[in-house]
Formats: structure tokens, C-alpha cells, sequence
């Protein structure tokens, strides 16, 4: 039985070989070929300048920093993210407090966020989640209201738009993520984008004080190439099997996140990964178009029960992933989709409840979605025929 993955890296034809010539070459090519990506991305997102570091969760440190976001300041943050920012935020001396999202769009609304505004509130971290943009201009007109900075994360948004208007230009400043599976994979590493020269400046200073070298990427590039390996001989049913298990998947988790964390070494955004990111930018809008007829594909397929994520009119989503929510809970209709060769995420697979995890109870919009979320196969170059099978087997299970 041949596996439908619910991801797959993104790769050109002949990048591993490329890579390669670039690293040897990168210490001649450095400063010009990022200085060409930086504005790139520039041009894109529509903003002044942007700034290359190792990391997503770096560039929020700096943007953070720069904005004066610091200790017993409080940080307003979507109840539904990644758990793993809550501690190295925190480590940081900033409070955080989760707003709650609504059960349609799965993002925060101008509403829920000014439920969550005190005195001490310095900053609001808007999150376009798996690529559907938030109401982020309610949310930048609230901020203005209250005098307070809007941090935009476009970890999952590169390619979505707000009325014609990229995502990352809305924000005091805004960050992306270049990991293996995000919209451009550079094989790790993430932006700054800002209208403020002097956090520009503080980043790329940054940047090139970090330490010079390829150890992550080749990593990171090793790990794509087994994965996929594994797929095609298809010998990810057992990891993924123990991951679907709920008495495995806390060690499965540990595992996992124990790999990044060798691979995610304190090396400078290099010029490989910069040439890599210019190459995979060209087909971005055409990648991006496909995932959104595939998505659009589904939607139209699916049982009366089954809700999909909501785009609100005139937003363009990015096509990142596909999350519905169902009517059961997602875990047992995860395990018996795989069983049928079929890879989906449920849970904190997808994003953890940060509501819960900063002890709060008042949520009742991440409770509604946490256990009904499913995150289905979505991936540059997945076919209409697998998409119409994910379709059939999971309204068959319900």
C-alpha cells in the first residue's frame, strides 16, 4: 500500500548536488548572495528592508528586544501556537497571556485580544495560523487604540495575503521561518521584516556574528532525504504508527524535538541557504495557487460535517496546511487513517493548547477545536487523485 505523507519537504530538481557546490563556495559569495535574498523578500513582502538569521525563534528574540518587549511587560499570545515558544519567551522575563481564538478561522480576533489587555501589556503576537491570515488590521487598529506594538508571525504565511497586501507588512515587525517544511525551505533559518532600520541593523549584526559553517544544513538535508527514502519504501509506518499511539507519542514527541534540537546549532543563515531560498521564491505564487486548488478541492468533497478552516473573503491563505475540524475527536480517526495509508496530524502534532499550558481556563474557542482538529496531506505537488482518496477514506470513516 502506497502512503499518502502528510508533508513533504520541498525540493528542486538537482538541490542536494547544488548545495553542495554552494557551501564550498559560500565564504567567497556570503554578503552578496543574502544581501540579494534580503531583498528579495524585501520586494515581496512589501516592506523597506528585511534581515536573514538562523532561526524564527531569533528573530522574535531580537524583534522583542528592539521594541522594548522585556521583563514584567506582558505579551498577548493566540491560546493555539507552538508550545515550545511559551519557555524561551518566557526565559525572557515577558509574561505571556493567551487570547482565545475563534473556532472558525482558528485565530485570535480584535475581540478576544481585548478581552486580554491590562496595564502591563506592551505587545500583541499576531499569528496568520497554518497560513490563513488573521484580522490583522482590527487587530493593528486595537493595537493603536491601546499604544501597543503588533508583532506578526508569518511562520506559516509567506504567499498569504490581506486584500492584495502581503502578509508581514501589517506589523511594527514581523518574522518568517525557513524549516524544512515551511513555504520556502532553506533547510532551516528565518527573517526579520521591519520598517525599523535599527532592528534591521541589530539583526543582520547579529547574523554575522554568529558562528560560520553547514552543519545544520547538511543535517537538515540528510533528514529530508532519509525521510522521503522511508516514505517511497514505505517504512514510515512504524514511527508514524507509534506516534499515532497515544501511550508512544509523548517519547515519539521527545524524540523528535531531541534531533532538532542537535541540528538547530548556532550557526549563521549562510549564502548556500540564501541561493537555495532565491531559486524556490520564483515558483512560490505558482506553489502557492496549486496548494489552494488542491485545498479548494477537498473543501468541496468533504462530509456536511466536516468544517474546514475559514478564509475570510478578499484573504488570500498560503495553502500551508489543511485543517478541518470534525465532529469526534481527531486522534482515533488519525490512527485509523494511517491504517489505510494515510498520514494526518492531531493534537499537539499540529499546534498545543497554550491556554492550558499558561494555566488558563477561559478559552472556550481553543477547547471547541484542540481534540476535533485534523491536519491533512498538503504539500507542494500533491496530486488531485491522492487528494480525492484522503477525501473518500475519511468521510467513509465518519
Amino acid at each position: 500500500m502506497q502512503m499518502i505523507p502528510r508533508r513533504w519537504a520541498h525540493s528542486e530538481p538537482g538541490e542536494a548536488v547544488l548545495l553542495e557546490e554552494w557551501m564550498q563556495k559560500d565564504a567567497e559569495t556570503s554578503a552578496a548572495c543574502i544581501g540579494q535574498w534580503e531583498e528579495a523578500l524585501a520586494e515581496y513582502i512589501g516592506v523597506p528592508q528585511t534581515a536573514a538569521v538562523n532561526s524564527g525563534r531569533q528573530g522574535l528574540r531580537l524583534i522583542l528586544e528592539h521594541l522594548g518587549v522585556g521583563e514584567g511587560d506582558e505579551l498577548i499570545v493566540p491560546a493555539y501556537t507552538l508550545g515550545e515558544m511559551l519557555p524561551f519567551v518566557a526565559s525572557l522575563g515577558v509574561k505571556l497571556v493567551p487570547a482565545d481564538i475563534d473556532p472558525f478561522s482558528l485565530n485570535i480576533t480584535p475581540e478576544t485580544v481585548a478581552a486580554r489587555i491590562s496595564e502591563r501589556t506592551r505587545a500583541i503576537l499576531a499569528l496568520h495560523i497554518f497560513g490563513v491570515p488573521c484580522d490583522i488590521q482590527g487587530i493593528r487598529k486595537l493595537a493603536a487604540e491601546h499604544n501597543l506594538k503588533v508583532i506578526e508571525d508569518c511562520a506559516h504565511s509567506l504567499g498569504a495575503l490581506v486584500e492584495g497586501r502581503p502578509m508581514g507588512s501589517f506589523g511594527d515587525a514581523s518574522f518568517f521561518s525557513f524549516e524544512i517544511i515551511k513555504m520556502v525551505n532553506t533547510y532551516g533559518g528565518g527573517l526579520i521584516a521591519s520598517e525599523k532600520a535599527e532592528l534591521i541593523a541589530a539583526a543582520r549584526d547579529f547574523n554575522e556574528q554568529e558562528p560560520k559553517g553547514h552543519d545544520s544544513l547538511r543535517g537538515k538535508l540528510k533528514s529530508v532525504q532519509m525521510e522521503k527514502r522511508l516514505f517511497k519504501l514505505r517504512l514510515m509506518y512504524p514511527p508514524l504508527y507509534l506516534l499515532a499511539s497515544p501511550q508512544w507519542q509523548p517519547l515519539m514527541n521527545r524524540l523528535y524535538r531531541s534531533s532538532q534540537k542537535k541540528r538547530k546549532k548556532g550557526e549563521a543563515y549562510s549564502a548556500a541557504q540564501a541561493k537555495a531560498g532565491l531559486m524556490k521564491l520564483k515558483t512560490l505564487e505558482e506553489r502557492v495557487q496549486q496548494r489552494l486548488d488542491r485545498i479548494a478541492l477537498m473543501n468541496s468533497l468533504f462530509h456536511e460535517d466536516i468544517r474546514p478552516q475559514h478564509v475570510r473573503e478578499g484573504d488570500r491563505a498560503s495553502g500551508y496546511f489543511s485543517v478541518v475540524i470534525l465532529p469526534v475527536k481527531a486522534a482515533s480517526i488519525r490512527k485509523k487513517l494511517l491504517l489505510r495509508g494515510i498520514d494526518a496530524g492531531a493534537g499537539n502534532e499540529i499546534m498545543d493548547n497554550c491556554a492550558a499550558l499558561l494555566g488558563y481556563k477561559d478559552c472556550p474557542g481553543i477547547e471547541q477545536v484542540f481534540d476535533h482538529a485534523l491536519s491533512l496531506p498538503m504539500y507542494d505537488g500533491i496530486s488531485e487523485r491522492d487528494c480525492e482518496k484522503v477525501v473518500r477514506v475519511l468521510n467513509s470513516l465518519l
